[in-house]
């Protein structure tokens, strides 16, 4: 950032000191759940399949559509997690009667038991991480993530994921 600022004083430069290091930290986050499921056997985007189908609460279902939006995801992205999980017997879709044109995901008795088996493990992965951090800096650190996340998402589709701005 000194550098930056003396290179380029006529330039505001102190979100650097904000933004890059959620940069990095997303980078060791990212990497170090990947190895912990690696290790289980397991991929990203099947945990947040099972993982949002558990949270849904019993039957464990949602529309594909439901399951898209909650997972921030594309339908056809989905559609590639629903079918891959299916070949795994992990998920199953589900017909809703009488008319059966809606159709929901559903979390099979074995993806309920993958899930739950690998569950605390992915969470004491995560926990490795803020290992460091006392309950109050924890506490503040959230807090301020959520205010921070909650006005950016609120700012419209220009700052999501995805979209692009600027010349």
């Amino acid at each position: 950032m000194q550098a930056w600022q003396r290179e380029r004083p006529d330039v505001d430069v102190s979100s650097i000191g904000i933004i890059t290091p959620v940069w990095r930290l997303g980078a060791i986050v990212m990497d170090h759940r990947a190895r912990v499921l690696v290790a289980l056997g397991l991929e990203q985007s099947h945990l947040d399949v099972l993982a949002t189908l558990r949270r849904s609460g019993e039957p464990y279902r949602l529309t594909a559509g439901e399951l898209s939006r909650r997972c921030r995801v594309t339908a056809g992205a989905t559609t590639q997690r629903v079918q891959a999980m299916e070949t795994l017997g992990w998920v199953e879709r589900v017909r809703e009667e009488p008319d059966r044109r809606t159709v929901h995901v559903q979390l099979t008795p074995q993806g309920l038991a993958r899930l739950d088996g690998v569950f605390a493990e992915v969470m004491a992965g995560d926990e490795a991480l803020l290992a460091g951090l006392s309950q109050p800096q924890r506490t503040a650190l959230e807090d301020l993530l959520r205010v921070w996340l909650d006005g950016l998402e609120d700012s419209g589709p220009s700052l999501r994921p995805g979209a692009v701005s600027g010349p």
